[in-house]
């Protein structure tokens, strides 16, 4: 289904050290750009039928001529605010081709109906008992697929190597079962992420032990109101 709109931030834009580093007919041309590829084939990446779009084609579609296309790129590529494919030179937005990774994650849990594993699950030990750990236990968490893409997610946008064990995936799945939702815990990681990945102290938090504690997860949440996330647009 072809997504009609695209997420647009602008406090992220006018943060965005590449973005406020290009003047203003730089900055029009790199937003007709993004439009652009909006609508691409490949979503976040300037391509037509499969291919590279080509600079004359793009000069035509901008109603630049070839010249000011070639200097406005180089510009918008030597800031960093588009980039270029290693296989095939194609111009594409970092932003815009991981927001379509993760849209393509959430397409993928809505398929599997959510978290029906823990929604049928029954209470079968006393509010005062605390249930040993078993097998079936286990079990059910590392088949929860929920937990799972959130896992993903995380390795993904921390770059870490978080493995699908029970010690990470039961406290995702716990969250999971207190009614937070998985665009609330991707919105936590985004948060997180965008505010502690850059700080190696901080960084070193970014795990499932801290951002899927109970107390600090709901808090995490209260904090950002699943709205805001600190992205750039590149």
């Amino acid at each position: 289904m072809k997504m009609p709109a695209f997420q647009f931030y602008p406090g992220d834009w006018r943060k965005d050290l590449a973005i406020r580093s290009l003047d203003y007919f730089e900055r029009g041309v790199w937003f007709e750009i993004l439009c652009l590829m909006h609508e691409s084939n490949e979503r976040g990446v300037l391509v037509m039928n499969g291919v590279p779009m080509s600079d004359h084609l793009l000069a035509r579609l901008l109603g630049l001529d070839l010249v000011t296309l070639n200097t406005t790129l180089c510009t918008l590529l030597t800031l960093g605010a588009a980039r270029r494919r290693d296989h095939d030179s194609a111009i594409f937005s970092k932003r815009m081709v991981e927001d379509e990774k993760l849209c393509q994650i959430r397409r993928q849990v809505g398929k599997l109906g959510g978290n029906p594993t823990l929604l049928k699950q029954i209470r079968t030990t006393p509010v005062n008992q605390s249930p040993t750990p078993s097998s079936s236990s286990s079990s059910s968490t590392m088949d929860n697929k929920d937990a799972h893409a959130i896992l993903n997610y995380l390795n993904d946008k921390a770059e870490r190597n978080y493995r699908p064990v029970p010690a990470n995936l039961t406290l995702i799945a716990a969250r999971l079962n207190d009614g937070a939702t998985v665009d609330e815990c991707f919105a936590v990681i985004d948060a997180k992420v965008g505010s502690w990945g850059e700080d190696p102290k901080w960084a070193t938090y970014l795990r499932p032990a801290t951002l899927f504690n109970a107390t600090k997860f709901a808090q995490y949440v209260g904090e950002i109101g699943c709205a805001e996330k600190g992205e750039t647009w590149e």
